[in-house]
């Protein structure tokens, strides 16, 4: 089978070495693929792919400097994270090492990022819900819910909710629910996400508007990067100042740890959100400490009056205390009735005796 060449520029890549990596990918992928290899043979002058696999040790201190690159070329912070991530998928390919330092590591996660992201407040929470649709209550309340990556939330099924809501009916479990734990993507490390009391309402909405859908259905179905769209749209409708900070869906994640951290040690903050533990303490700690955690932390984390089950506990008594105010007022109409009753039976009484009275002869004495 003959080998395809990719079109770069206006200019046919005719690199083996590149070439056996960019077919190996599906059709989409080979299309983002050959663009982002583009910038890669601007950066280094068109050298070969041979020649970056021989130079393996000098391209793991050469990513850092090509990551700046894109930057300063003006390229959105989407276009650095795959650019850079392409190139690490190449040495990869041909397992190559690139030998990245931790530090390195994590300033690639980062997406280059110029900017600082934006800390969500409660009040911008409740404001953005007031006029939010429910998938975008959805996105909304459930992503500060879980605190996970937006890679992760946007594969959550109608099964994985399901299973969480039966099995915390046979426990007798209310907010915050386990999720059940999630193998995070990036890191592969396990989440254990609790539905919070704001967030339990609207996904069973969610459950009761698509009964039909199967339990591996998706239930967010477009692709993760609107997650981030949606809260920006959000943001934009309500006025919400930023002052030049970035929205993205990882603030959720960010606001939820900064909560969790404020009544609990960050292991146990991280381990609910799925982030990364070193050390050996994180295989020892029991999901049922982590639900104790969110418990504490729930009235911070939600935006309707905190925790749930105080608002129901509330509604309760007072429901309670107007049964009873009911019954009292029924007492008293019932002994008003009876009060009105017996006057009429005395006044009854009163008007016979004058009638009496009145036919009386009149008995007339005469000196």
């Amino acid at each position: 089978m003959a080998r395809k060449t990719r079109v770069l520029n206006g200019q046919a890549i005719t690199d083996k070495v590149i070439l056996d990596f960019l077919n190996a990918q599906s059709e989409k992928t080979r299309k983002t693929y050959t663009s982002n290899f583009r910038k890669v043979l601007e950066f280094s002058k068109n050298e070969s792919g041979q020649s970056m696999l021989d130079n393996v040790t000098q391209w793991g201190r050469r990513i850092m400097s090509f990551q700046q690159y894109l930057v300063s070329q003006g390229y959105s912070l989407c276009t650095v994270e795959n650019t850079t991530g392409m190139l690490r998928g190449f040495f990869a390919f041909y397992k190559k090492d690139l030998d990245l330092s931790r530090a390195d590591k994590r300033k690639l996660g980062r997406k280059a990022r110029n900017s600082e992201d934006y800390s969500f407040s409660q009040e911008d929470l409740k404001k953005m819900s007031v006029i939010a649709n429910l998938e975008e209550k959805y996105v909304l309340l459930s992503g500060v819910s879980f605190g996970l990556r937006a890679e992760d939330f946007s594969i959550l099924t109608y099964g994985k909710y399901r299973l969480a809501l039966e099995s915390a009916k046979k426990e007798g479990l209310t907010a915050p629910i386990p999720l059940g734990k999630i193998d995070t993507s990036k890191e592969h490390v396990l989440a254990y996400p609790l539905i919070s009391s704001d967030a339990l309402p609207i996904i069973q909405t969610m459950l009761d508007a698509h009964k039909d859908a199967l339990d591996t259905d998706l239930v967010f179905t477009s692709r993760s990067t609107q997650l981030t769209a949606i809260l920006q749209n959000l943001v934009s409708k309500c006025g919400i100042e930023t002052h030049g900070q970035s929205v993205r869906f990882h603030c959720l994640r960010k606001y939820l740890f900064d909560r969790l951290v404020s009544v609990s040690s960050t292991t146990k903050a991280s381990q609910i959100i799925g982030h990364k533990i070193s050390g050996e303490i994180s295989p020892y700690i029991g999901e049922g400490s982590l639900r104790e955690v969110y418990e504490r932390a729930q009235p911070n984390i939600c935006i309707s009056n905190g925790n749930g089950q105080v608002v129901k506990a509330r509604v309760s008594a007072l429901e309670e205390e107007n049964e009873k105010l009911k019954a009292e007022l029924a007492e008293l109409r019932a002994e008003r009735a009876q009060d009105e009753q017996n006057f009429s039976k005395v006044f009854a009484r009163l008007n016979a005796l004058e009638e009496n009275e009145r036919k009386k002869p009149v008995k007339v004495q005469f000196d």
